[in-house]
């Protein structure tokens, strides 16, 4: 036997057990510290998952009451409907809350059909038809016809002579969903722009008939 061996203190048996107790207790530390960031990670995960389903949700509740406005025109020479009609439209799936319209010709804004016909007859008698647009909110055309006809001229020649006109004439409408999601239509734009909100004016049309 080596003399050095011999002559080495053995470690005692109560010394052993605490250091193996000790290690067992690190490592038992080990454990409940990795299960505990592993718990924190499913529970930011869990976090973000619902986070992205609220969304989801929200994005679906507004997409099912997305309103979708157009402005147009129709022109008859015959039946009950002859004439010129300038159309609003819903062809959304959500009410549409009108809160702003203006009306330019040449570029500068009219405030009334009348004064836009003294512009384009002068002082003729103007047989005509109105409905409010300001301030309406319009339902969705789903299952029933909702279109508003804001103007109706009824002489063929004045409403020969308006749809001539059209490329003077500008409307602009800003509505909201009920979700106070807003968009800008124009006239015979099929495109609608988003918009932070309905910015009100001097130069609202037909704020009053």
């Amino acid at each position: 036997m080596d003399p050095d061996e011999r002559d080495e203190p053995r470690e005692p048996a109560g010394q052993r057990a605490d250091r193996k107790r000790a290690r067992i207790t690190e490592l038992g530390s080990l454990l409940a510290l990795a299960a505990s960031v592993l718990a924190l990670s499913l529970s930011a995960y869990q976090a973000r998952l619902m986070n992205e389903q609220t969304r989801l949700m929200q994005s679906q509740s507004r997409a099912s009451v997305w309103p979708y406005v157009a402005i147009g025109y129709a022109i008859n020479d015959e039946g009950e409907r002859r004439g010129y009609t300038w159309q609003i439209s819903n062809d959304g799936v959500g009410p549409a809350r009108i809160e702003t319209v203006t009306m330019t010709l040449d570029g500068k804004p009219v405030h009334h059909w009348r004064e836009l016909f003294r512009a384009l007859f002068g002082d003729a008698d103007v047989p005509a038809t109105f409905s409010q647009v300001y301030g309406r909110v319009l339902p969705p055309s789903t299952n029933r016809e909702t279109t508003i006809d804001a103007l109706h001229l009824i002489d063929m020649a004045q409403a020969n002579a308006f749809f001539a006109a059209q490329g003077r004439i500008d409307m602009t409408i800003c509505y909201c969903s009920v979700y106070d999601d807003c968009w800008i239509a124009r006239k015979q734009n099929p495109a609608v722009q988003p918009a932070q909100r309905c910015e009100k004016s001097g130069e609202q049309f037909e704020e009053k008939l």
